[in-house]
């Protein structure tokens, strides 16, 4: 388990219609990769990398604070 900050990003539903960073559009009512703090949403595929990516970096910050 890690630490969740207010400014984490997080899995949510589109509120709106979008475009993901790789180009793809992204419809109201899907799932998305979500970025409070700047805004960016990313699209399921992209989201699952950023997911992983963001799980396993605070992993390790947890574990350097911690261990």
């Amino acid at each position: 388990m890690y630490n969740r900050y207010s400014g984490d990003p997080y899995w949510t539903t589109a509120r709106y219609n979008s475009t993901c960073g790789c180009g793809d559009t992204i419809k109201k009512g899907t799932d998305i990769f979500y970025y409070p703090n700047n805004k960016k949403a990313l699209c399921k595929v992209c989201g699952e990398n950023a997911y992983n990516d963001f799980r396993a970096m605070a992993q390790d910050e947890y574990m350097y604070s911690h261990g």
